[in-house]
C-alpha cells in the first residue's frame, strides 16, 4: 500500500482536516507528484487541476494508465473507471488546499535546511548545482525540473521523504506578489539571490519591480542565511550591508571571491578559481561561458554555510554538467563541430552573456540562432537592438521572431529573418558550421533544433 519514507494519507491530509477513506488511511504517500499526466510516473500521484485552457480531470484515464497510484481531485466532479485499489482524495480547491497542506508539512515535518532560490536567470542552474554539493553530506530533495510556482513547490514538499536534511526550492514570478505569497506558504531558512535584471517587465514595469519583488524572500520568518550574487549592482545595494548576507562575486570585497586565470573559457569546460577565507580552489566545469561562474559559486558558498567543508563543496562540482537547454555543449564529428544548447530561456542579460563567451571562441563558421526575448514590456525592441554590437561579428545570424525585424530594420543584409523555429532549422541544414549557439525565450520552441540535430 504505497511505498517510500513519506507520511501516510491519513497522517498528511489530517493537518486539513480532510477525511481519507478507512481502507487507505495507511496508504504512503508517494514519492512524485504531477499535474500533467504525460508527466505521471509508476506509483506516483497526479494533481486534476482546472485550467482556463484545459481541465486536469480529462485526463485522469491518461494518468492512470502512466501508473498513477494517487488521484486528487476537485470536489464535485464526476470520474469513472478508477480502480477500487486506487485511492481517489476529493478537495474543495486542489491547487489552494494542497499549498496549505504542503506548508502545514513544512511547519510539522520540517528538514533541518530548507533553502529557495530566486533571482532573474541562474535559478535552476544553481539548484541543480548546489543538489550535488549537498547531496555529499545530506539526503537532499529537490524539484525534478524547474518548478517554480505555488503547484510546483506544493508538488516538491508533498513528495518529500520524512527522513529529508535539505530541501532545495525554487521561487519564481512574473507578477508581483509571487515571491511574498511562496515565501509565507514555504518560508526558508536559506535564501540565494542570483541576480536581477530587466526580465518579466510587462508584470513588474521596470527593473527596480523586479528587485522589490526578488527581495521580498528575505521577510522569511524562518531566514537564517542569505548567499547573493555581489556583481549584480542592485543586490550589491539592497543586501551588501544585511547581517544575515554573504556575498559572492568577481568583487575582491566578496565573502566567495570568483576569479579567473587568463584562459576564462576553454572548450568543453569553464575554468576558474574560487577564494574563501585566505584559501583558493580551482573548479572546472563542463558548462558554457563566464556567467556560468555564478551559479557554481553559489551553490559552493550555500554548501560552505550550511557546514560543509570548503574543498568538498568545490570538489563535488568539478566536472559539473549543465542541464540541457542551460548552456549543454554537444560536440559532433569527433569534436570537430559543437552545438551551444542554450534553448530554455532568454533575457538581456543571459544573451549577452551568451553571445559574449560565442564571440571569444576561436573558430570558423560560427552560427547563432536566436529567438526574440520575449515579456520585456515596452522597451522590448531597444533591449533586443541593443544587442547588435555582439551580433555583428559572427558568421551567420538566424534571427526568430518578429521583434527581431523590428529591432534591425535597416539591417536586413546582416542577417537572416525568420518567423519560427523549422524555417530557422532549415537555413542551419544549408549552412556548414563549426560552432552553433542556439538560445532564445522557451516559448519560440528552438529546443526542437537541438533535437533536430542531436
Amino acid at each position: 500500500m504505497g511505498g517510500g519514507k513519506n507520511l501516510t494519507l491519513e497522517k498528511l491530509f489530517a493537518l486539513i482536516n480532510v477525511n481519507v477513506p478507512e481502507k487507505f488511511k495507511d496508504f504512503v504517500f508517494p514519492s512524485h507528484l504531477a499535474t500533467d499526466s504525460r508527466n505521471v510516473i509508476k506509483n506516483g500521484a497526479f494533481v486534476a487541476l482546472e485550467g482556463a485552457k484545459t481541465d486536469g480531470h480529462n485526463f485522469i484515464k491518461q494518468a492512470l494508465e502512466n501508473g498513477a497510484s494517487l488521484l486528487i481531485i476537485k470536489e464535485g466532479k464526476n470520474i469513472i473507471d478508477v480502480p477500487e485499489h486506487i485511492p481517489v482524495i476529493k478537495l474543495k480547491d486542489p491547487e489552494k488546499d494542497l499549498a496549505r497542506l504542503a506548508s502545514l508539512r513544512l511547519k510539522n515535518y520540517c528538514p533541518e535546511n530548507v533553502i529557495a532560490i530566486t533571482g532573474s536567470v541562474g535559478k535552476t542552474s544553481t539548484r541543480a548545482a548546489l543538489e550535488k554539493v549537498l547531496s555529499t553530506e545530506l539526503k537532499t530533495h529537490s524539484p525534478e525540473k524547474s518548478f517554480n510556482t505555488l503547484i510546483g513547490c506544493t508538488a516538491t514538499i508533498l513528495a518529500m521523504d520524512l527522513d529529508t536534511q535539505a530541501l532545495i526550492l525554487e521561487f519564481g514570478a512574473n507578477k508581483p506578489g509571487e515571491i511574498e505569497e511562496l515565501t509565507n506558504y514555504f518560508a526558508p531558512s536559506t535564501v540565494i539571490l542570483t541576480s536581477v535584471n530587466p526580465v518579466h517587465l510587462e508584470g513588474f514595469k521596470s527593473v527596480e519591480g523586479v528587485l522589490n519583488e526578488k527581495l521580498k524572500i528575505t521577510a522569511s520568518k524562518n531566514l537564517q542565511r542569505i548567499i547573493f550574487n555581489n556583481d549584480n549592482e542592485l543586490l550589491h545595494n539592497a543586501l551588501i550591508k544585511n547581517s544575515h548576507a554573504k556575498s559572492v562575486g568577481q568583487n575582491s570585497n566578496s565573502d566567495y571571491v570568483i576569479n579567473f586565470d587568463e584562459a576564462k573559457f576553454e572548450l568543453p569546460a569553464l575554468k576558474f578559481n574560487i577564494t574563501h577565507a585566505n584559501k583558493t580552489l580551482s573548479l572546472k566545469a563542463n558548462v558554457w561561458g563566464e556567467h556560468m561562474s555564478y551559479p557554481l559559486s553559489l551553490a559552493v558558498a550555500t554548501g560552505v554555510e550550511l557546514g560543509l567543508r570548503f574543498e568538498k563543496c568545490v570538489s563535488a562540482l568539478n566536472n559539473f554538467e549543465a542541464l540541457g537547454g542551460r548552456g549543454r555543449i554537444i560536440f559532433y564529428d569527433d569534436n570537430q563541430k559543437f552545438l551551444i544548447d542554450d534553448a530554455y530561456n532568454a533575457n538581456p542579460a543571459s544573451m549577452s552573456a551568451s553571445l559574449k563567451t560565442f564571440n571569444v571562441i576561436d573558430c570558423e563558421n560560427k552560427v547563432a540562432v536566436l529567438g526574440e526575448m520575449r515579456e520585456l514590456g515596452n522597451d522590448e525592441i531597444k533591449f533586443h537592438a541593443e544587442l547588435f554590437p555582439l551580433l555583428k561579428n559572427i558568421e551567420h545570424v538566424i534571427l526568430t521572431g518578429k521583434l527581431w525585424r523590428e529591432a534591425f530594420a535597416n539591417l536586413e543584409n546582416h542577417f537572416e529573418f525568420v518567423d519560427t523555429w523549422p524555417e530557422a532549422l532549415e537555413l542551419v541544414k544549408r549552412i556548414s558550421w563549426r560552432g552553433l549557439l542556439v538560445k532564445g525565450s522557451n516559448s519560440i520552441g528552438l529546443s526542437n533544433i537541438v533535437k533536430a540535430l542531436s
